[in-house]
């Protein structure tokens, strides 16, 4: 007997993440909340997995290998946040994406229903609170490529509180139901610090139904599947050359960039078998000055850090040598092209104007920003559909909550506003 309870409806109709409504006649609207028709999956994922001898032999090795992938693309984005630029990139992102309308809304709901424009206006504003949230719920999105948010649905109300899910401790499983492939479900990992290697308390695990998940993911590569694949990710190996780089560079300047001094000491007429002892004595009473400490009263000699370890004293003799001090020139870092060439190809990996992180000298004119701020806001409108799609399907499990079926479960719009009035024109 099939379950007519919320939560059983609820699971029947996310069964196949694509729901089909007639709205009138022979025509249909479908929500494709999974974006099942955007991008294969079975065929490309075994192509992918197959690339590795070993592993595919259980599913379990797959789950671990899988698992272990990401958990290090994950710490290369967790130092990647750290850098000036990424960072900036994904703010960018986050406030490109969550722009106020030019009547100061974030989210725009269009339907002729005005019920249904009043109970997604409370959901969105009220309940979520999408102004404050969206931001950080993108964020993430374009940083990890994955953001996970729990439903707390209740059978009255429908959806009273949401909660951020660590892209850490969530994984995605598909294909476990041989007579509906499309079904999905979610496992949480809880309690225990699961991350800590002494950890005394072992994480279980939760089975979340796919009803109860909104999964935002950037799907843009097959072989990132079934996740997102983050916006940093292809600029993830400049990166790292970049940081190499500009490390040599700081080591070069602070090892070879200072002055050095030359000592020519004459040593007139000392013995051969001297000359040793006579340069050591003048190196010590030149690198140690003496004093006393009015205190205690004690001598002390104390280094003088106004001379640098790597000077060079040589002794010298005859003809008109004289004692003579002259200076080294630091050794100049002819690299600073180099790392110019791998900015520039990391800027480009991340697609955002370098007018936007304040590098404006490529810029010739004003039509040049223009163009840049048009091709970024093809970039921003695709963050913000994979938005919309994950806060129609919420918006659909709350309707479907409060008893709206048929034509009406999908009888609304959301929109987000594009930042380039240029690219709407």
């Amino acid at each position: 007997m099939a379950d007519k309870s919320l939560f059983g409806r609820l699971q029947r109709l996310f069964s196949t993440n694509v729901i089909v409504r007639n709205v009138g006649g022979k025509k249909l609207k479908i929500a494709d909340t999974d974006k099942i028709q955007h991008i294969a999956k079975n065929n490309l994922i075994d192509r992918f997995q197959k690339l590795y001898s070993g592993y595919g032999a259980s599913v379990t090795s797959d789950a671990v290998h899988k698992k272990a992938l990401r958990l290090g693309l994950f710490k290369d984005y967790e130092s990647m946040d750290s850098d000036g630029i990424v960072s900036s990139a994904l703010d960018i992102y986050a406030d490109e994406s969550t722009m106020k309308s030019e009547y100061g809304s974030v989210l725009e709901i269009t339907t002729d229903n005005d019920n249904i424009k009043s109970i997604l206006q409370n959901l969105f504003y009220d309940v979520l609170n999408i102004e404050f949230n969206l931001w950080p719920w993108v964020r993430n999105m374009c940083k990890y490529g994955d953001f996970f948010l729990q439903l707390e649905i209740n059978e009255k109300y429908g959806i009273t509180n949401v909660a951020p899910l660590s892209a850490y401790d969530v994984a995605r499983v598909e294909g476990l139901d041989e007579e509906n492939p499309h079904y999905v479900k979610f496992v949480l990992e809880q309690g225990g610090d699961q991350h800590s290697a002494y950890s005394t308390q072992k994480p279980h695990q939760m089975e979340l139904e796919n009803f109860e998940v909104a999964h935002f993911r950037l799907l843009s590569d097959s072989n990132f599947l079934p996740y997102g694949k983050s916006m940093i990710e292809q600029g993830r190996k400049v990166w790292k050359q970049l940081s190499l780089m500009e490390d040599a560079m700081m080591i070069h300047r602070i090892m070879r960039a200072p002055e050095k001094r030359v000592f020519q000491i004459d040593i007139g007429n000392i013995p051969p078998a001297e000359v040793d002892n006579y340069m050591q004595k003048i190196l010590n009473k030149m690198k140690k000055t003496p004093i006393i400490d009015q205190a205690t009263g004690e001598y002390n000699l104390k280094y003088n850090m106004q001379n640098i370890t790597e000077d060079f004293f040589l002794p010298v003799r005859g003809g008109d040598s004289g004692t003579r001090i002259e200076s080294l020139p630091g050794l100049s870092y002819e690299a600073v092209e180099d790392i110019e060439y791998l900015k520039n190809k990391m800027l480009a990996a991340l697609r955002v104007p370098k007018a936007f992180l304040g590098y404006e000298e490529s810029l010739g004119s004003k039509a040049t920003l223009a163009a840049e701020d048009v091709r970024f806001a093809r970039t921003i409108e695709r963050i913000q559909r994979i938005t919309v799609s994950e806060l129609t399907k919420i918006a659909i499990v709350h309707l479907y909550s409060q008893g709206y079926q048929d034509a009406d479960l999908v009888n609304f719009e959301l929109n987000l506003t594009n930042p380039s009035t240029i690219y709407e024109t």
